[in-house]
């Protein structure tokens, strides 16, 4: 019987050892998830200011093109503010304009992208967090069940005993037989069965 709690008990240690682990693992699983989020946060950081960066370059292009426009043209002695040499300064800065738009929602899209690559960590980690303590909760669960069977078979109740040859009750226990014993017919001088 002993035996039988002391197993009991280790089914629970283990039961409970294996949760903690299960539990562990799904904490650092999620502190796993929180940095790489961060990491895509900063990958999102960066690819804003890269996007800012290649705006500024583009308007230096934008600012060189229209000075380079704005010296031939003078070279050529046409006036730079009036006319079709107007219109060819307006139509270079339009189409840089759109061309930096262009740029600033291509980096607006990939800070985008990495944000909602670092939300959807953060989604994973959780959910996996919550199913890991599930499934710890169900382990000390089923150690619990286990335990409790493995100890209750343990637990054999005494049979009745009974008077060998009848008489008087007497405190030696040595008198007595358990009832399946007498059932099967034990003789009444102590012999065999």
């Amino acid at each position: 019987m002993a035996v039988m709690f002391a197993m009991a008990a280790m089914q629970l240690a283990n039961g409970y050892f294996a949760s903690q682990n299960v539990k562990a693992t799904a904490e650092l699983n999620r502190e796993i998830a929180e940095m790489n989020a961060e990491f895509a946060e900063l990958d999102a950081y960066d690819a804003e200011i890269e996007g800012y960066s290649a705006q500024a370059r583009y308007q230096s292009t934008i600012d060189n093109t229209l000075a380079e426009q704005k010296t031939m043209m003078l070279a050529q002695d046409i006036d730079v503010s009036y006319g079709s040499a107007a219109s060819i300064a307006d139509e270079t800065n339009f189409n840089g304009q759109l061309n930096m738009m262009e740029i600033k929602k291509q980096a607006q899209e990939g800070a985008l992208g990495y944000t909602r690559q670092a939300r959807d960590m953060r989604l994973n980690g959780s959910l996996a967090y919550g199913d890991a303590q599930a499934k710890a909760s169900a382990i000390m669960g089923d150690a619990i069940v286990s335990a409790t069977k493995t100890g209750l078979s343990g637990y054999k109740p005494r049979p009745a005993l009974k008077k060998k040859g009848g008489g008087e009750m007497k405190d030696d226990l040595a008198d007595y037989v358990p009832d399946r014993a007498v059932s099967m017919g034990a003789r009444a001088d102590g012999g065999g069965y």
